[in-house]
């Protein structure tokens, strides 16, 4: 499980330390990564949440609106998007589709056949929900849920910054990523030292601003791996 301190190992090894002087605090590290890397990491890869929620609660209901609804992470992270909302079987089971699975080989034909019928008329129905998710915390299904209460939200939202939830495959590039961060603001840091050198008790000490354009490489290469998209791993049980 990735965590701060081993993002904060990872970068300071890399940048040199202690052997090189690091213009940045450990906090100050963690805080730009915490704030900016992370919420560009879950742009690409979100962390994907499912709760239960209660339409019929007033307090989640928008003032005004019969079929807008406040949906909020308890943690308090930033909501990205709404993947699925999940409503009861109930619908279905109106329309004929069978409580239960075939219990024969010879059952199974109607089964199949109840089962597509009720999913047809469910589309020409008023249960035929649909849903947008309106930014930053408001979720609109169509047409209004008068009849239900109970549903499951499926949500994509920031990774929390303790970084625990962050995919075991994907911890490198987002460690990369981190640090790349780091090298562009160290760039812009060293660049302000104008001739190049930092005044010292001890003598000038030379400033490698390029360090910057490295970060800012570094960056574009990860940035189109995570853009164009991630094999994740598969693991095929064949037996």
């Amino acid at each position: 499980m990735l965590s701060q301190s081993r993002v904060l190992n990872y970068i300071k090894e890399e940048l040199g330390f202690p052997y090189i002087a690091i213009e940045l605090t450990d906090t100050e590290i963690l805080e730009f990564i915490t704030t900016y890397t992370l919420r560009e990491f879950s742009y690409y890869i979100p962390d994907i949440v499912t709760i239960g929620y209660n339409l019929q609660l007033a307090s989640n209901k928008v003032p005004g609106k019969a079929n807008e609804f406040y949906i909020s992470d308890e943690q308090g992270l930033e909501i990205l998007n709404v993947k699925d909302v999940i409503f009861t079987q109930s619908s279905y089971y109106m329309f004929g589709h069978p409580p239960l699975g075939p219990m024969s080989l010879g059952e199974l034909s109607q089964w199949a056949l109840n089962v597509e019928v009720a999913g047809m008329i469910k589309q020409f129905s008023s249960w035929d929900y649909t849903f947008e998710f309106k930014q930053p915390n408001i979720i609109r299904i169509s047409p209004t849920p008068n009849s239900e209460k109970y549903v499951a939200i499926e949500y994509e939202r920031v990774h929390p910054p303790d970084l625990g939830r962050i995919p075991n495959d994907l911890q490198m590039m987002f460690c990369e990523l981190a640090l790349a961060d780091i090298m562009i603001r160290l760039g812009r840091i060293r660049k302000k030292y104008s001739d190049g050198n930092l005044k010292t008790p001890f003598g000038d000490i030379p400033i490698n601003a390029e360090i910057g354009e490295e970060g800012k490489d570094k960056r574009e290469k990860i940035i189109d791996k995570l853009s164009t998209g991630i094999m994740t791993n598969v693991i095929l049980d064949i037996g």
